[in-house]
């Protein structure tokens, strides 16, 4: 594997990394254990999956 793609993996690995103990989720021994397919995976749980709230609309007729 080519260094700079290495170094990008490496990079991609802390950021997620960094981004899941800074929320307290994983300690760092867990984190230094996944892939970082399953690092990317919760980071997007956590992350990018925001619930659905269903807004009332003001001009409601009762």
């Amino acid at each position: 594997m080519s260094k700079m793609l290495q170094n990008a993996l490496e990079e991609q690995r802390n950021y997620y990394s960094q981004k899941l103990l800074a929320i307290g989720v994983y300690n760092s021994q867990v984190l230094n254990k996944m892939t970082l397919t399953e690092l990317k995976d919760e980071y997007n749980y956590f992350y990018r999956n925001v619930p659905q709230v269903k807004r009332r609309s003001s001009n409601t007729a009762n």
